[in-house]
């Protein structure tokens, strides 16, 4: 367990607008893949569901906000809990595919940093994996802390190093080994890398005023089949898929020669692979 040290220096360049373009390439890349994402890399993403909603202290009754909503699996497991959910997401496409799927909670078009709710309309928010995809991560725990009720709980998670996160990684690693270089203008890096550790998430959330602040891992192996794997990080990520799309046809194909390489070591008897997934779950609670 880490607690709230101070945030990196120069973490806040995000502040001077320069997670514009992050932010128009990842709502532009979501939109595409909100009818594929949910059954790969969403099922993927489901193993810090319970975790991220016990740290938020989720039970009956609880009025919880869930930001980034994506397709709903974790609202829809906030409302198995007897929570009172509200879910939002910044993707128009996710939010009817969210919608269709939560009958029971209350789905809103809004993105941080800014939020159509009152101080303190809620007992918790959770958010998951949504902070790294933000382009003004500072400003957006700050939104969350915002509407939060005194003595309530924030709690997010982003990827653990790429060393820990196999399931994710892969398709990266795949590309470095096979030595390709992106097509295109991408962006270089998430406004979030300067917060991607333990300590400096901390501090994220502790630069908001959340007190108590604490960041624990949290780990889990993604069965799946290696083929589909492949699919699934194309049709369900938007950063990382980048690195794939507009390739010509040999480089990719050394690209999936490398991830079938990679890949082989997590080989199970029923052909399936057992992929670790890590991921760090940071909660504050808002001052009273």
């Amino acid at each position: 367990m880490v607690e709230s040290p101070k945030r990196p220096a120069g973490a806040d360049r995000d502040r001077n607008g320069e997670g514009t373009g992050f932010e128009e390439f990842e709502r532009a890349g979501w939109a595409r893949r909100s009818g594929t994402y949910d059954e790969g890399f969403g099922r993927m993403t489901a193993g810090v569901h319970e975790p991220l909603l016990d740290a938020a202290g989720v039970r009956r009754g609880t009025r919880l906000l869930e930001v980034g909503c994506g397709t709903g699996r974790l609202a829809l497991s906030a409302l198995g809990r007897g929570a009172a959910v509200v879910a939002t997401d910044g993707v128009e496409q996710m939010v009817a595919e969210a919608t269709a799927a939560l009958p029971g909670a209350r789905v809103l078009h809004a993105a941080l940093p800014r939020l159509p709710f009152a101080d303190g309309d809620f007992d918790a928010v959770a958010g998951a994996f949504v902070i790294n995809h933000v382009p003004e991560p500072a400003s957006a725990v700050a939104e969350l802390a915002r509407v939060t009720a005194p003595g309530g709980r924030v709690a997010l998670s982003c990827w653990d190093a790429p060393g820990r996160n196999l399931a994710q990684g892969l398709v990266a690693a795949a590309v470095a080994e096979a030595g390709a270089t992106p097509a295109g203008d991408l962006p270089s890096h998430s406004p979030f890398a300067p917060y991607a550790s333990p300590e400096a998430f901390a501090g994220l959330l502790a630069g908001a005023g959340l007190a108590a602040v604490r960041v624990e891992p949290v780990g889990w192996t993604h069965r799946v089949d290696p083929d589909r794997w492949w699919g699934d990080i194309l049709s369900g990520t938007v950063l990382t898929s980048s690195l794939i799309e507009g390739q010509d046809a040999r480089t990719v194909a050394r690209i999936r020669a490398a991830y079938d390489r990679l890949v082989a070591p997590f080989a199970e008897a029923d052909g399936s692979v057992g992929l670790p997934v890590a991921a760090l779950v940071a909660v504050g609670t808002r001052r009273g």
